[in-house]
């Protein structure tokens, strides 16, 4: 990365002036951490509009997101988890890492699949979500489908098929 500064190298002690020179009052922050993909910055409840005024500008190629802590209890209601199609004996439930983001429907999902070398026409059901989908096979057609994995798949797009964790 170079000599960018900031949120992005990960280091806490650039944070608070990455912050300041995008706008964020001087001198302000108490305390700054820095996790693999986000940060904290502890500051006095009165200097938080400032900060938070700094929402949607970009750093990099990312748009900011500040937003204040909230304690346990204290969120908003989430929403439903999506119900997931019951399993059935003898098929296996694979995650695939294809799904509506990238246009793509059930039929979609199954040819991506076959054309990466999947077993034609042996997808029986896909649950499918925005990020991924869920995939069921006949037991024995396992092994057809998780050979596809780490093939390409688009331009820039690497599949990923696995059997599904349970929770």
């Amino acid at each position: 990365m170079g000599s960018e500064m900031g949120i992005r190298d990960r280091d806490e002690a650039k944070l608070p002036a990455t912050l300041e020179s995008m706008g964020a009052p001087g001198g302000k922050v108490i305390k700054a951490l820095t996790r693999a993909t986000y940060g904290y910055v502890y500051v006095p409840e009165a200097e938080a509009p400032g900060f938070e005024a700094l929402n949607g500008k970009t750093h990099g190629d990312k748009a900011l997101k500040l937003e204040r802590h909230r304690p346990r209890g204290q969120r908003e209601e989430r929403r439903p988890r999506h119900e997931a199609l019951p399993d059935v004996p003898g098929q296996a439930r694979l995650w695939v890492g294809l799904g509506r983001q990238e246009g793509l429907d059930e039929a979609g999902v199954a040819a991506a699949l076959e054309a990466a070398g999947a077993p034609a026409g042996k997808v029986l059901r896909t649950d499918l979500r925005p990020t991924y989908a869920y995939v069921f096979v006949a037991e024995e057609d396992v092994a057809g489908f998780e050979s596809t994995h780490g093939k390409s798949y688009g331009e820039n797009k690497t599949l990923k098929v696995e059997r599904a964790k349970r929770k």
